[in-house]
């Protein structure tokens, strides 16, 4: 009775075979093949037809995309537990003829009765420290399902399925791989993310093969995705979800759904309430990015977009920005990118509504050379003084550069007076005014191509000291002069018993350009003056030697003279 009912089954699919292609072609190759052979070919599936219509799942159910010559039978059998499925298939998507399907429909397959197997997530980058079940996490490590990851400020995880779907997690977040797993035909995968804190950034089905189910899940939105790229988020219970390509199914807690377009986003309240999908703002104008970028740090600006309540600014390894390596989020049409490694990055800003919805990104190439380094800069010092009509400029070496550049200029932007050339060695000398000054300096290799600059260091150039001379008229005073700096100036006059002035006989300020200081005993004595500075002590002149002595004096104490000269008492 059986084997007579299968004849006639397989004696109706071969009449019906003339108005399907795809079961001529099939009958054609079985040749005398029994119903069952039929049946289990059907099942084996179509190499890339189920994956490139896979449309991802809505609730409970998976969605295929109809194509042409599908059939139930065969559907049932590549997706489901048993072939016999297709009468419960033709139930529930209330199919009149089930060798009969309209291309392009929507077809629901019960979640439940599609099997699976264990599916896979592999780590395949970290910055920062980010951890899984609080194990630190690395490159090329692998997770389970159940895992719970969380990143901290500044650390960024990005994991990849085996369908080269990619989820990133950004600064601040903590998600768990809720589900992890794939259908077991064909190895469409089967994940679902919960959010706790943060968002997630997600790249599904790179690689066109469709999803069978790819859900992310917060305390208050759930979004069903196929093949597509979109941003979810939450904080405080409320959530965000920013479609960039593709569409998207969201639902709220309260059972309100929507479908969500590329370009659009949809937000949920803490209270549960899913508001209408919002157009996204564009994508900002970015500036011209300097290239190559000659230093670890930059900042970068942008057109203000209109209604843009802030911006998030990424940098990442790859153009896709699944690899971050910094993330941030700034209220001005500008952000400073620090510690920024040698190579090609691509720099990603996207505005933020009020609601936190970010539109799709500007990403724009940012080629970062660190090399040759930069010497590190010895005189003049930060916040120092150099005295005489050049600057001595004086770095340190660095091994296996061909020459050195260097700068001097009257602004710390090195806009204003620029002085620029090169040097053979770690030195070098300019003539230079009296002033406020920034210099800086940078490596050349063998082909010429600069390395970045080394710090700008502000210095203060000032004149040479005066010289002191000494004139001794005999007084009970010693006359010391230098030449004057044609301007109201303040000076400090010193003379000691030695070089080293560690023996001051006097110390006497001076608002002009000389000084009288009491006459000590006979002897060798050392002078120098400096000019008075209210950023830091006086730059004495070289110290001056004189000899000064004790002269006979007369009854009105006047030094008393013969022959020419004024008596010395120790002749």
């Amino acid at each position: 009775m059986g084997g007579a009912r299968g004849a006639g089954s397989a004696r109706g699919m071969a009449g019906r075979a003339a108005r399907h292609p795809r079961l001529r072609a099939v009958l054609g190759a079985m040749g005398t093949m029994g119903a069952a052979g039929l049946i289990g070919m059907l099942g084996a599936g179509w190499p890339g037809d189920a994956a490139a219509q896979a449309a991802g799942a809505d609730g409970q159910d998976f969605i295929y995309l109809v194509r042409p010559g599908d059939t139930l039978i065969g559907l049932a059998g590549q997706f489901m537990d048993t072939p016999g499925g297709w009468r419960e298939l033709q139930a529930l998507n209330k199919v009149a003829d089930p060798y009969h399907l309209p291309p392009g429909m929507r077809l629901r397959i019960p979640l439940a009765r599609i099997p699976v197997v264990p599916g896979s997530a592999r780590v395949v980058f970290v910055t920062g420290t980010a951890r899984a079940d609080g194990r630190a996490l690395q490159a090329g490590m692998t997770l389970a399902e159940g895992a719970r990851l969380a990143t901290e400020a500044g650390a960024t995880v990005t994991i990849e399925l085996g369908d080269g779907s990619r989820v990133t997690v950004p600064p601040a977040s903590a998600v768990e791989v809720r589900r992890l797993r794939a259908f077991a035909r064909t190895g469409l995968t089967d994940t679902v993310i919960g959010i706790d804190r943060g968002e997630v950034d997600s790249r599904v089905a790179p690689r066109g093969t469709g999803v069978g189910r790819y859900e992310i899940r917060t305390p208050s939105l759930v979004t069903g995705v196929r093949g597509t790229h979109f941003r979810v988020g939450t904080d405080d219970g409320a959530s965000q979800g920013a479609v960039l390509e593709g569409r998207v199914q969201a639902s709220a807690r309260r059972g309100q759904r929507a479908a969500v377009a590329a370009g659009y986003g949809v937000s949920v309240s803490a209270a549960g309430v899913l508001a209408r999908p919002v157009a996204l703002l564009p994508a900002p104008a970015l500036a011209p990015l300097p290239s190559p970028l000659l230093a670890s740090s930059a900042t970068v600006t942008w057109a203000p977009v209109a209604s843009a309540a802030a911006y998030r600014v990424v940098v990442s390894r790859d153009a896709a920005q699944t690899e971050l390596l910094s993330s941030q989020t700034v209220g001005a049409a500008e952000a400073a990118l620090q510690d920024l490694p040698e190579g090609t990055l691509y720099l990603g800003v996207s505005a933020l509504d009020a609601r936190r919805l970010g539109g799709a990104g500007t990403v724009a190439p940012l080629v970062v050379r660190l090399n040759p380094a930069a010497p590190f800069t010895l005189a003049p010092e930060r916040g120092g003084t150099a005295y005489g009509e050049e600057a001595a400029l004086r770095w340190a070496e660095v091994t296996g550069v061909a020459q050195y550049e260097y700068e001097v200029a009257a602004d710390a932007d090195f806009r204003q007076g620029v002085v620029r050339a090169r040097a053979d060695t770690p030195s070098a000398s300019l003539p230079l005014a009296p002033g406020r000054w920034w210099w800086r300096v940078r490596s050349l290799d063998a082909a010429g191509q600069p390395g970045p600059w080394s710090e700008a260091v502000a210095f203060t150039q000032e004149p040479s000291p005066p010289q002191p001379s000494f004139d001794d008229d005999g007084g009970d005073t010693l006359h010391i002069a230098w030449p004057g700096a044609g301007a109201a100036q303040a000076y400090r006059l010193q003379m000691a018993a030695d070089a080293a002035f560690t023996q001051i006989v006097a110390d006497v300020r001076s608002d002009t350009n000389d000084a009288r200081l009491p006459r000590p005993a006979s002897g060798t004595y050392f002078v120098r003056v400096g000019r008075e500075s209210a950023a830091a002590g006086p730059h004495y002149s070289a110290p001056q030697r004189i000899e000064v002595k004790q002269y006979v004096r007369d009854a009105q104490g006047r030094p008393v003279g013969a022959g020419g000269r004024m008596l010395d008492r120790a002749d």
